[in-house]
């Protein structure tokens, strides 16, 4: 191709791209936003915080943090203007600015409201937020928090890791995880009536793990959660009991395992969970994708790592969430929707990418699987000024649009009617995780 003529080309392709699909893609008929804005949302992924009167700390998020320090990304930054319309709107915030005073004054605004509401106070912000229940991501539910407005996903992640951690805490960002882990385990064990580690591994599994699971279930868990990916890869492999059982009774009374046991140990207890939680009916969330951190594995944390343990025959009735989408794996996560026990949800796609960019994601996920697709938030606190309601807040007005904007390009495209986009719709905000966790 001659220089002008591929000149003439790139122009041409430059305006129909920049001037006219991503034009569109940030226009959502009006109609369609109106009755998105509406519905009362399921939100699958949450770390909101309980009602907490002046002068507590909530004990789960008051972790230390051995990671080196770093800027958030750019829409959770303190200069973010997206900030200032969740303020005007939770707190009747009355300033175009991010001023000393001004800040102040939000900052009495807010506790003033704490105080007025008191233990309804984070119901208020669900209301605020168009939520009619958050799936709270905690070690246990606070004051506040409960049912039908909160839901319980409760961690699992302790129990994957029973033996001496030292080796794995090279790395000082996964040496608080695993910290913490330990902390909440020791926890465990103290609840089950136990002063130290079972001595064996069939003894750990079907005398504490699974009474522990089973105990859950009953105190109204709706999922578990593993967030395994921030201290190690997700390819969990298919390890038997009598290969990881040597491995656990060689050190559950002390001494350093090798790395390659010590990963047999936790796959075999990765796929034996899922596969107690397929018998009692808790659907399994992973964290898939990038997380937080300036030392984070992404590689290790591809939704495809997965794929072995979904097809696993032995765990067909367990149902798997692929939490984030797996961002920056989104396709990878779109393809394991074939699979019929795996859903996802695009939970911190909605602040650390562009809602144009959710809306594409959002779009492919539907046009294959839109009965597999679950709004989520992530929201969680980051400052006193920037916390959980005002990350929910930006959350889930970004979902909404981009969600919006999805149906309305499949509606242009001859895809889908406008009856079937208000389905959908309905189906992603809300009815996709009704039906998951048998919500009415």
């Amino acid at each position: 191709m001659r220089r002008s003529l591929r000149a003439s080309f790139i122009a041409s392709l430059l305006i129909l791209v920049g001037g006219g699909e991503l034009k569109a893609q940030l226009v959502a008929d009006p109609a369609i936003l109106a009755e998105v804005n509406r519905i009362r949302a399921i939100d699958n992924h949450a770390h909101p915080l309980p009602f907490l009167p002046d002068g507590t700390k909530d004990i789960e998020m008051d972790v230390p943090d051995s990671a080196p320090p770093l800027a958030p990304p750019v829409r959770l930054r303190a200069t973010n203007p997206e900030y200032l319309g969740a303020w005007r709107n939770l707190y009747g915030y009355r300033y175009n600015d991010f001023t000393a005073p001004h800040l102040k004054e939000l900052l009495d605004a807010k506790r003033r409201i704490q105080h007025e509401k008191g233990a309804g106070y984070p119901a208020w912000v669900l209301d605020k937020l168009g939520i009619e229940t958050m799936l709270a991501n905690r070690i246990s539910l606070g004051t506040g928090q409960t049912a039908p407005r909160f839901r319980w996903v409760w961690h699992a992640n302790p129990l994957l890791f029973p033996l001496d951690n030292s080796a794995a805490k090279i790395n000082p960002q996964r040496r608080s995880d695993y910290e913490t882990d330990e902390r909440w385990l020791k926890g465990f064990l103290t609840e089950s009536g136990l002063a130290e580690l079972p001595p064996t591994l069939d003894e750990y599994v079907n005398a504490f793990v699974v009474p522990l699971l089973e105990k859950r279930k009953r105190e109204g868990a709706v999922a578990v959660k593993f967030y395994a990916a921030y201290m190690r890869s997700l390819d969990f492999a298919d390890v038997p009991a009598q290969a990881a059982a040597p491995v656990y009774a060689k050190y559950a009374r002390g001494g350093i395992p090798d790395a390659a046991e010590y990963k047999s140990l936790q796959d075999y207890l990765f796929r034996r969970i899922a596969l107690e939680c397929g018998r009692i009916g808790l659907p399994v969330h992973i964290h898939t994708g990038v997380g937080s951190g300036a030392w984070f594995y992404n590689t290790g944390a591809s939704p495809f790592l997965l794929e072995s343990v979904i097809n696993d025959p032995k765990l067909r009735r367990t149902t798997f969430v692929l939490i984030h989408g797996g961002l920056p794996f989104a396709e990878a996560s779109k393809v394991l929707l074939s699979k019929p026990n795996v859903y996802t949800d695009f939970s911190s796609q909605t602040f650390l990418t562009s809602t144009r960019q959710l809306s594409q994601v959002i779009r492919g996920w539907l046009e294959l699987r839109p009965e597999k697709v679950m709004f989520g938030t992530d929201a969680y606190p980051l400052t006193q000024t920037i916390g959980w309601e005002e990350v929910g807040w930006i959350a889930t007005k970004s979902a909404r649009l981009a969600l919006a904007i999805a149906l309305t390009d499949m509606m242009k495209d001859g895809e889908i009617t406008r009856e079937r986009a208000l389905e959908e719709a309905r189906m992603v905000l809300r009815e996709n995780a009704a039906g998951l966790y048998g919500f009415k």
